[in-house]
């Protein structure tokens, strides 16, 4: 992960942790937990957080996910835990709304010219 969110390159390329099987490794341990925190503290920009919850059967089944995380959010900064857990999605959402409309501006004809 330190060589894509370095990389120049890859600047495009963000982290999910939205899938169980990526809590449940994160937070397998203190160490896990402290390495977790120390890179996206450092890279606090590059990282996301959602459910991946497909029709879920209460409420409970969508909190389950972000309670599993919750030895990593106490570990985070204020600012990096903001950025992961709304923050970046909400940037990234609302910069793709724009340049889809843009782009639906400049490619697509209204039904009136044709």
């Amino acid at each position: 992960m330190e060589k894509v969110c370095t990389d120049s390159s890859l600047r495009h390329v963000y982290m999910d942790i939205s899938w169980d099987e990526v809590a449940k490794y994160v937070t397998a341990s203190p160490e896990t937990i402290k390495r977790g925190a120390n890179i996206i503290n450092r890279y606090p920009d590059r990282f996301l957080f959602g459910t991946d919850v497909v029709a879920p059967q209460s409420l409970d089944a969508m909190v389950a996910l972000y309670d599993a995380y919750g030895p990593l959010w106490a570990a985070l900064t204020p600012k990096a835990s903001i950025k992961v857990r709304k923050g970046n999605y909400e940037r990234l959402f609302d910069e793709a709304r724009c340049k889809v409309r843009a782009w639906e501006k400049s490619n697509l004809k209204n039904s009136g010219d044709e």
